[in-house]
């Protein structure tokens, strides 16, 4: 009997080793050199089974707790699972080991090979761990969720002790570790029963290019093509390599090369639990490689990975610190903390975003962005005097005499640009003084939809509110309120959170830019009025002057006009730049002289000399830079008349294109992106598909523009240059030849075009950024159309034209005539009848058009269903009582005769059912349907004719071809043989006519020839003589 094993209390155990899978806990076993008795208890929910032990250290024995999976689970759940038990029956666990094997991911960086050891390390934010399936491979690589828990330092101390230990004695001891469990335990080490738990061979480690498909079935790599085996170098030895990394956990066994490649920029190898095992206590990960993650894969190398593994595990105790072990923190309260901490941060995350909702829910405007916009293009030290003006130092200043500094200059004095001068003073100030509050807006024309009194105040508030640390308490229960009744913020509401605001600061400065162009200037000026705290800066056009009177009666004024010095540095700046075409065509005579005339014409506008320098700049020579010097403009009007008569004298395609983007950005309902207008120009009528061949150069998109059309490089957006060219237009009847409302059109047809292009478009990022304007905006543009275009197309004439039922369904709504015909005489019913827009005629039907309305050729919708084959359309008309014998007044043809002539046979039959008269003959050949009928061997149809009593003998009156002798010329048997039946007296010759009464049909139609004693060269000799016309297809018939 031997000796008892040690028995130790559960409490004097410190690290928990995790082994998945059978042969991973044998190798763990066996590292052990001591084993101890079995726990004298487990917690009640504890469903592990243990084998208790310890390994020296340096100066002490570690105790240690082995656990393994149940037999055939696995994964970062059931990892996690049995981490949880142990650390409910071993409470005094420092830290985990998760050993076993994994896949390698082998690169040029790290020459993988089966057998090596790979060790999870922190890299970065990362712990040594990611979780593939809890982020996503992507084409470019790995994108992860988040990352988990970092090893203890205990271990993470012993880890970089053994690697220099490694790095002095030229490698590691795990061969050393193998042969003492081998001499421990023979079987391990015994293949007579399989792979053992030693080396498999360099012959067995091979890796292949990730395209190369492992042949199904084989048991190795034998018929395998050699050619795709990668060649890696000899190594000196069998000794494993250690990896220092990232390891990829998840629940999903890896068994494509492809998806291992995409992580081998991140990643050393794979496993499945050590996930889940580092989000339960602190832990380290060590895997032995057994596979290359493809599906050359299998089991021989499993035994050998498992014992490295444990191997390097035991090396890396021994070196570990027992003094380390005892300071390291249990990992229950790691965990605890773990979770205090989730909670703090979840709270955090929580407050984050409730700010977020409570911002977007303020305002939806972003003043920073137009305000970046403007830092960009001003002019460095330009604009800056208005500093050093006396009543803005007084305003500025600690006891400022009024509340209110109004600063009011003409179109394109440079207001704009002095707003972004004094807002960055005043944010200048804030750095040195925590308790002023700033907010600003910049009023823009195109943006009354948005910018409105409530979301200004908002917008005001949510700057503010930035500059606090934490919003007030009464804020957010005042948000709280109004967003559980789902209301947007109201006047009163924001004028509240106004208030809350302000009272945070000593003072608060609020910056209003253009409130000329906001809508309710009176509404915002009555809500920012009296408070003692606010100073507020406004500029705006001299015609607001009153309104501001009327609210701000403490105030100041200052005119603002362009300064000499700015204009000169902004034209010093301009020459030799991007805007000069041609910049070697200067000298200083000319720079001096550019500058003296612009100078002189300006008049306190600094819009003006960027219109007339852009103008000259734009010569190519001296000479013609002379001489456009004495042309300059005098006003903005007359700068832009100049700038647009510039653009007319380009080429075509340039014209064009700069006419379709003026278009677009002066009409259009909201500012367009870059990419919407981008997409708009690749269009043309009559595309069925997007075709991004059609796209402009996006470099180059506004150098047709001449300066009148900019990027809003902050927020993306293309907006004319200024406000003044806004109404320089709004002012114009025309707009290159073509009135507003043809352009509308334009425009409108554009969305429409755009709206019927198929579903794969969205499939094409250029392809469907239009999508949210065409979609939302086209209605827009409709209405705006000239009633009477260039074709008379009405709103509903155009949505039907381009097959929109949700356009034609919205006018219908809203008023729109239903029966309004086009230049060509067209109702929409005519136009959605002839283009076979089933939906649309079933609209315009319930709304009453007009079912038999006519164009001036006479053809109603229904005379169009016929001719063009639109079964469907045809009933709807034909239940709506259609005329069905109308005739056209070109060709006299009928619904019928259209139907039959142009092949369509099942709509033939519903007209003949429905009572269509079948002997009306056409006025081109006079033809009946009986005729046509027999023309294209029709017997189904013919019978139908017969039956309704259609004239068996009907002669043409061209040629005088009956039915009978058609039918016999292209040879339709069955048609000449139910003619014949039904009466078909004669055919018509020469000499009179030829009974036929006693032919009984025998011989198909070659008998029928010989009945008649014709033979084909008589009867074409006779159509011939007849005639006078060319010879038929009968002719040739043999």
């Amino acid at each position: 009997m031997g000796h008892p094993l040690p028995q130790l209390d559960n409490s004097e155990y410190a690290v928990g080793w995790i082994a998945a899978l059978p042969h991973e806990r044998a190798a763990a076993k066996a590292m052990l050199d001591t084993v101890h008795a079995p726990p004298r208890h487990k917690h009640a929910k504890d469903h592990n089974s243990y084998t208790l032990g310890s390994i020296n250290g340096p100066n002490g024995e570690h105790n240690v707790v082995i656990a393994s999976l149940p037999s055939g689970r696995y994964g970062t759940v059931t990892a996690a699972t049995a981490a949880k038990q142990m650390l409910c029956s071993f409470p005094s666990i420092k830290f985990g080991l998760m050993v076993g094997i994994g896949g390698g991911i082998p690169s040029d960086d790290h020459d993988i090979r089966l057998g090596d050891v790979v060790v999870s390390q922190p890299t970065g934010a990362f712990g040594g761990v990611r979780q593939y399936d809890c982020g996503k491979v992507t084409a470019h690589g790995f994108e992860e969720c988040g990352a988990l828990n970092c090893p203890p330092e205990a271990l993470l101390n012993a880890m970089g002790e053994l690697q220099s230990n490694h790095e002095m004695m030229g490698g590691t001891s795990i061969p050393d570790i193998l042969e003492s469990m081998y001499e421990a335990y023979p079987a391990m080490a015994d293949s007579r029963r399989g792979p053992a738990y030693i080396y498999q061979g360099a012959d067995h480690d091979r890796l292949f290019c990730s395209d190369c498909i492992h042949e199904k079935g084989a048991k190795d790599c034998g018929g395998c093509n050699p050619e795709k085996e990668i060649k890696r170098p000899e190594r000196l030895n069998q000794d494993p390599y250690i990896h220092y990394g990232t390891i990829a956990s998840g629940n999903k066994v890896i068994k494509d090369a492809k998806v291992r490649d995409l992580l081998a920029k991140s990643c050393l190898c794979f496993e499945m639990e050590a996930a889940g095992l580092m989000n339960q206590f602190p832990c380290l990960v060590i895997r032995g490689i057994c596979d290359y993650c493809d599906t050359h894969k299998n089991d021989r190398w499993q035994k050998y990975a498992a014992a490295t593994a444990a191997a390097y595990a035991k090396e890396l105790l021994q070196v570990t610190d027992a003094s380390d072990i005892q300071n390291t923190p249990e990992a229950r309260s790691v965990v605890m903390d773990n979770i205090s901490e989730i909670k703090t941060i979840v709270k955090g995350l929580a407050r984050d975003q409730e700010q977020k909702d409570l911002f977007r829910w303020l305002s939806p405007l972003s003043p920073s962005a137009r305000h970046s916009e403007n830092q960009r293009v001003r002019v460095e030290g330009t604009s800056v005097w208005i500093l050093e003006d006396p009543r803005f130092l007084d305003w500025f200043g600690e006891g400022p005499s009024s509340q209110a500094l109004c600063c009011f200059g003409n179109p394109g004095a440079g207001k704009t640009i002095i707003s972004s001068v004094v807002i960055d003073s005043i944010r200048g100030r804030i750095t040195t003084d925590s308790t002023i509050g700033l907010a600003y807006l910049y009023g823009d024309y195109r943006d009354h939809k948005v910018q409105t009194t409530e979301n200004i105040i908002g917008a005001i508030v949510k700057q503010l509110l930035v500059f606090l640390s934490e919003i007030p308490q009464a804020l957010l229960e005042l948000y709280q309120r109004e967003a559980k009744q789902e209301a947007p913020l109201s006047k009163v509401s924001a004028q509240t959170f106004l208030d809350v605001a302000c009272e945070q600061f000593s003072k608060v400065y609020i910056c209003i830019d253009a409130l000329d162009e906001l809508k309710d200037q009176r509404t915002l000026l009555e809500c920012l009025q009296g408070r003692c705290s606010m100073q507020l800066f406004i500029t705006g056009r001299p015609h607001i002057r009153q309104t501001v009177q009327k609210y701000l009666k403490q105030r100041q004024e200052i005119p603002i006009e362009a300064h000499e010095g700015d204009i000169r540095r902004f034209i010093n700046r301009e020459i030799g730049g991007p805007n000069d075409i041609e910049p070697d065509a200067m000298d200083e005579r000319l720079r001096l002289d550019i500058q003296s005339k612009v100078l002189a014409s300006a008049k306190g506008i600094f819009l003006l000399p960027v219109l007339q320098v852009h103008a000259v700049l734009q010569a190519a020579t001296m000479r013609r830079r002379e001489e456009a010097l004495k042309t300059l403009p005098s006003s903005l009007s007359g700068a832009f008349s100049g700038t647009v008569a510039r653009i007319e004298q380009q080429p075509t395609a340039h014209l064009a294109k700069a006419k379709m983007i003026i278009a677009w950005v002066h009409l259009a309902e909201r500012p367009v992106s870059v990419d919407e207008l981008l997409c708009s120009l690749a269009i043309e009528d009559g595309d069925k598909a997007f075709n991004r061949r059609g796209i402009p150069v996006r470099s180059t998109l506004l150098s047709c523009c001449h300066g009148l059309v900019v990027i809003d490089q902050e927020t993306h957006t293309v907006r004319l240059v200024h406000y003044s060219f806004q109404e320089y237009l709004n002012q114009q009847s025309k707009m290159f030849g073509l009135s507003k409302e043809e352009w509308h059109s334009q425009i409108a047809r554009t969305c429409l075009t755009f709206l019927n292009f198929p579903e794969e478009t969205a499939d094409d990022y250029m392809g469907i950024t239009l999508l949210s304007y065409a979609a939302t905006k086209w209605g827009h543009h409709l209405r705006r159309m000239d009633v009477n275009d260039e074709n008379r197309n009405t709103p509903l004439s155009y949505a039907v034209e381009y097959k929109c039922e949700r356009a034609v369904r919205l006018l219908l709504d809203k008023g729109a005539p239903v029966d309004t015909k086009n230049k060509f005489g067209e109702t929409p019913l005519l136009i959605a009848a002839h283009g076979g827009f089933e939906r649309i005629v079933e609209l315009l039907l319930e709304r009453g058009a007009e079912v038999d309305s006519m164009d001036p050729y006479g053809r109603t919708p229904l005379l169009y269903a016929a001719l063009s084959g639109f079964e469907k359309i045809v009933r709807l008309l034909l239940a709506k009582n259609a005329a069905v014998d109308s005739l056209d007044h070109k060709y006299g043809r009928t619904p019928l005769l259209w139907a039959i002539a142009k092949d369509h046979e099942a709509i033939a039959r519903l007209l003949i059912d429905k009572g269509a008269a079948v002997d009306t003959v056409d006025a081109t050949y006079g033809w009946t349907p009986l005729i046509w009928a027999a023309y294209h061997g029709w017997e189904t149809i013919a019978r139908l004719l017969i039956e309704k009593g259609a004239a068996i003998n009907s002669v043409d009156s061209k040629y005088g071809r009956t039915p009978l002798l058609l039918a016999l010329e292209y040879r339709h048997e069955a048609i000449v043989k139910l003619l014949l039946s039904n009466g078909a007296a004669a055919l018509m010759d020469s000499g009179g006519n030829i009974d036929l009464a006693t032919w009984k049909g025998d011989g198909g139609l070659d008998g029928l020839m010989d009945h008649l004693g014709l033979t084909m060269d008589d009867l074409g000799h006779r159509l011939r003589r007849r005639t006078s016309r060319k010879p038929t297809y009968l002719e040739y018939f043999t």
